[in-house]
């Protein structure tokens, strides 16, 4: 990921070599360009950080603008609080995932629950319990984001 920039300020980012190219089109560059011979032109590698860790449910991560700092440019992250709108769609959409993965373990598990199952009482207690644990999820008090799901063994 570049940047452009003229007199020490970004005038575009994100940028790219084919920018470059396109912005000059009577010049012939290289096929690899050095970070010398970008410099001449303005333009700057920017080292980007992966995004911190934060909590979905309650918070939103925004890149910065890319920055200068001891001798690079850098892009990092912020972590802010997600608007009431956002934490309900984020809140709804997580609850259709959780939802439609406990839907998928009780398809897979319906052949148990077929008369014809071979299998013994305390088998079929067993699977009962841990189907109806599955169809319990939406009950527990950090649905959908603090989900403990139901083993069977």
């Amino acid at each position: 990921m570049y940047l452009l920039t003229q007199d020490n300020a970004v005038i575009k980012f994100p940028y790219t070599l084919e920018e470059l190219r396109a912005d000059n089109p009577l010049t012939s560059f290289p096929l690899d360009m050095s970070a010398e011979e970008l410099a001449g032109w303005g333009v700057f590698a920017v080292e980007v950080f992966n995004p911190p860790s934060f909590s979905e449910s309650t918070e939103s991560i925004e890149a910065m603008e890319p920055t200068f700092a001891d001798g690079k440019w850098v892009r990092e992250w912020r972590v802010v609080p997600a608007d009431a709108e956002e934490v309900e769609r984020r809140t709804s959409a997580k609850a259709l995932m959780v939802r439609a993965e406990r839907n998928n373990y009780l398809a897979n598990s319906d052949y148990t629950q077929l008369p014809d199952f071979p299998s013994s009482p305390e088998l079929k207690a067993a699977l009962t319990q841990f189907r109806q644990e599955l169809r319990d999820l939406p009950q527990q008090p950090g649905f959908p984001w603090d989900v403990t799901w139901p083993s069977f063994e």
